[in-house]
């Protein structure tokens, strides 16, 4: 480390030499070159120095946080060499201004541009760098913390900290620094960040599985209620047609119960189908219910007059139309399934072709045209 010190003197050394050489000879034409040549070595110097140590360290433990030696030495370097860059270019602009020198006026320009962001560069880094050092002592022994803490150390904003934090992994300050999932907490430790990960995603599954559950609950429920439902709608329609006598009008019942029987035992196994079935509970079946309830009534009169006679032949005729309704709503829940064996049947019937188990259509068109 002490030739890591050493260099580190040689090149404030050389930055001084720079400036005494451009002021002595008023010729800043390549000071700005220059100094970033001096910064470019500093930025190597500060590399091989972190890794030096790094390699030193992670052979007896493992090393979360890279070092800032260097890049403190660098910001130094940048905030020193701006400044005398920027007095030594703003004294010749002084002195160029009143020779009413262009030339020397813009080059001295360029000059001092270039030490205010030497200043400024080194300024920011070195504030970085200290609130990284903040950083680590409210983390302390832990390897995770949560940004708002940060932030409240530092006197800095959520949004603020989370920037830096992601912009001091890049620069390798967090070595194995992580943002959780919600970027509201800064991991420090892969082990750690494998951990809390693995934890999220049991905590997700968990809870995509209790979603499930609880809907397979309510599918359940609802499935027994329609299925309730539809029981004490068949047996009303039953015991309708236990009341009516007639021959003809009972078949047209009996049949209404099948349909209506066969109806919910589909939604029964498919629950997918019940909210096509709104109407027909909240209406159609209670309306039938009704009807046949006023047919048995009318039925029961020992005196048949035109008025009964007429009713009970609207409500025989009303039968036909709903029992016509309710085998088109039959077929319908049916439809899908009969699209899906079709397809079926149609691939496997290719499928046969190709082995040539059976013969296909152009085959047989074949044979039929020799």
């Amino acid at each position: 480390m002490a030739y890591y010190g050493q260099d580190w003197d040689d090149l404030g050394k050389r930055i001084q030499d720079v400036v005494d050489r451009a002021i002595n000879s008023r010729d800043y034409q390549k000071l700005d070159q220059t100094i970033h040549q001096v910064i470019d070595r500093a930025v190597d110097l500060g590399s091989d120095a972190v890794r030096r140590v790094t390699n030193s360290e992670v052979r007896n433990k493992v090393v979360l946080y890279g070092k800032t030696g260097g890049k403190k030495a660098l910001a130094v370097l940048k905030t020193v060499g701006g400044s005398l860059l920027s007095l030594a270019t703003f004294t010749a602009l002084m002195g160029a201004l009143v020779m009413n020198s262009l030339g020397v006026t813009l080059t001295s320009m360029a000059g001092l541009g270039a030490g205010l962001w030497l200043i400024g560069s080194g300024s920011q880094t070195m504030g970085r760098l200290k609130r990284f050092d903040i950083y680590r002592r409210a983390l302390g022994e832990k390897t995770h913390c949560a940004l708002e803490t940060l932030a409240a150390n530092t006197g800095k904003t959520v949004r603020f900290v989370r920037r830096e934090v992601q912009k001091m992994m890049v620069e390798g300050l967090f070595l194995q620094g992580h943002l959780d999932h919600e970027q509201t907490l800064l991991i420090t430790s892969d082990e750690t960040y494998q951990r809390y990960e693995q934890g999220r995603k049991a905590l997700e599954e968990r809870q995509r599985q209790a979603v499930e559950d609880q809907q397979t609950e309510k599918d359940d429920a609802l499935v027994r209620e329609v299925r309730d439902k539809g029981n004490e709608f068949i047996r009303q329609i039953r015991e309708c047609n236990d009341r009516i006598p007639g021959e003809e009008i009972s078949a047209k019942i009996y049949r209404m119960e099948l349909i209506v029987r066969r109806i919910f035992q589909r939604a029964e196994e498919h629950p997918e189908i019940i909210p096509d079935l709104k109407k027909l509970m909240n209406y159609y079946l209670p309306m039938t219910v009704k009807l046949l309830d006023a047919y048995a009534d009318m039925d029961a009169q020992p005196v048949q007059g035109e008025t009964i006679q007429a009713s009970k032949r609207e409500i025989e005729a009303s039968l036909d139309t709903l029992n016509a309704a309710f085998e088109k709503l039959l077929d319908s829940i049916f439809t899908e399934t009969a699209l899906d064996v079709s397809s079926d049947i149609t691939v496997l019937n290719t499928m046969l072709a190709q082995e040539g188990l059976v013969e296909d259509e152009i085959t047989k068109m074949r044979k039929q045209g020799q």
